[in-house]
């Protein structure tokens, strides 16, 4: 079981190949894990996988390969949160629908939009084309992206499935809240749980991917486990990234040193409801940030993730209490979580600015 186009994860690729070597595979699987770990994908190349014809390893040369690449099988649908109103279109609309959202989708790793939700609507419909035999594989699958995204209805809905699965159909649930899902529903799933990737492993795959070592090591230090993250840190042509550095230094100095005037040219930076993957971003920084000054306080220089900001973080912490450090982190805490309940943006900058 190789799975070629999924990085480490080896005891997820294990289970899965003893469920396909056994012919035991369940009805349901839930692909849980991090954000920005692969989730999506490997559910993708898992249900690749179930159907291949050339074994139980995804060819990605073969008919059934390709048209689930691009989600063209006929015994292949999908789910994922969508607007309000998406609901009420037809069968045909739903699918093409469904289609070109979840290719745009699989093209990038972040979170749902801002109130979506897996209709309900949409579950039936899903239900309905499952309870078909295959046309062309062995199982009829169905991926449901970001699983948790869901009303209660809905849920509800879905759990009458799990209960009752169509013969020869296989349900994949992806989420990075699994706990959001009810028990019911996780009770009637066998979970893949992904685990952020190691620095070494990140490491030698960018270097894999022509990247220079140092540059390679700084996005793997970076990137949190992630590979799409630290793709994106390598990929960084246009400079965003060290704009985005800076932005951050600037605003955690000025937030140590009490200068009210830098906070409000950087909250302008935040203000719209598109904001929320630049804000993500952003947070996820100054984290980043904030543990390497509490490594420094607790003498480990050599766990540093900024290895080149060194310096800058050493006279930070010439400036403040330690306390600070773990006050401020805890400030990003609780705006990662007012980011997952979709407060306003300037509202949590403002909470972390009074933290720092």
């Amino acid at each position: 079981m190789s799975f070629d186009r999924i990085v480490g994860q080896e005891h997820v690729k294990t289970q899965i190949g003893a469920w396909l070597s056994t012919e035991r595979m369940p009805h349901a699987v839930l692909v849980c894990g991090p954000e920005a770990v692969g989730k999506r994908h490997l559910a993708v190349e898992l249900a690749k996988a179930v159907n291949c014809r050339r074994g139980s390893d995804p060819c990605d040369r073969c008919s059934s390969c390709l048209k689930i690449d691009s989600l063209s099988h006929p015994d292949f649908h999908t789910l994922l949160p969508l607007p309000s109103g998406s609901a009420k279109l037809d069968s045909a609309q739903v699918l093409t629908g469904l289609r070109e959202a979840t290719l745009a989708y699989l093209q990038k790793e972040e979170p749902a939009l801002r109130n979506s939700n897996i209709a309900r609507e949409h579950i039936r419909f899903i239900h309905r084309e499952m309870s078909y035999a295959p046309t062309e594989a062995r199982r009829r699958i169905a991926v449901a992206f970001d699983a948790d995204c869901m009303h209660r209805a809905g849920a509800n809905s879905l759990l009458k499935i799990l209960e009752e699965p169509p013969k020869q159909a296989v349900f994949i649930l992806v989420s990075a809240h699994p706990d959001r899902l009810l028990p019911t529903v996780l009770s009637r799933t066998q979970r893949l749980h992904l685990k952020p990737l190691t620095r070494e492993q990140l490491t030698r795959q960018i270097m894999n991917e022509g990247v220079e070592a140092p540059r390679a090591e700084l996005a793997a230090r970076l990137s949190g486990g992630s590979l799409y993250r630290a793709r994106e840190l390598v990929e960084d042509r246009d400079g965003l990234f060290e704009e985005r550095r800076q932005l951050v230094e600037c605003f955690i100095e000025a937030g140590f040193n009490g200068e009210d005037g830098e906070y409000w040219p950087i909250a302008e930076e935040f203000g719209g409801r598109s904001e929320r993957g630049r804000l993500e971003a952003f947070l996820r920084l100054c984290g980043v940030y904030l543990r390497d000054l509490f490594m420094l306080a607790e003498q480990r220089p050599d766990d540093l993730v900024n290895t080149d900001r060194s310096n800058r973080t050493a006279a930070w912490l010439e400036k403040i209490r330690p306390g600070r450090i773990e006050s401020a982190a805890l400030e990003v805490d609780r705006a990662f979580d007012d980011l997952s309940r979709n407060v306003d943006s300037k509202l949590i900058l403002a909470g972390l600015w009074n933290g720092l």
